[in-house]
């Protein structure tokens, strides 16, 4: 057991590494809603700021938006890349993909406010959108 908790301790730590090491700039041609918040179409800068936190910074608009991120998987190296969910009006940020190969899948702010959200007395009912 103290193997398998050294191994994934080193395992997150490759990981935080790895993603920290890297940002890169990306021209996105449409609006697009990330971390909650809509951003215009326009050049934007990712930056990993800590390990499951995403940094999406606006070149000439000054628009940013962080967003929690969960390491999908390593795959060959290759270009960087955001990946968008189209079902709604107005695509959402869906994962990002490092120089490295390592892959993100954005949490959805929804799903996040949901998970954070603590009553104060009694129970809560949450629904699925």
């Amino acid at each position: 057991m103290k193997n398998k908790c050294v191994y994934f301790t080193m395992s997150l730590s490759l990981m935080g590494a790895l993603a920290q090491a890297e940002s890169f700039s990306i021209h996105v041609p449409f609006a697009f809603a990330a971390g909650g918040k809509n951003l215009p179409a326009g050049t934007y800068t990712v930056d990993p700021i800590a390990v499951g936190i995403l940094l999406i910074r606006g070149g000439t608009s000054g628009e940013s938006a962080a967003v929690v991120a969960s390491p999908e998987n390593t795959g060959i190296p290759d270009r960087p890349s955001l990946s968008f969910d189209r079902t709604s009006d107005v695509p959402l940020l869906a994962s990002v993909r490092m120089d490295s190969g390592l892959t993100f899948t954005v949490v959805p702010a929804k799903r996040l406010a949901a998970k954070i959200a603590v009553p104060a007395k009694g129970s809560v009912a949450l629904a699925h959108p």
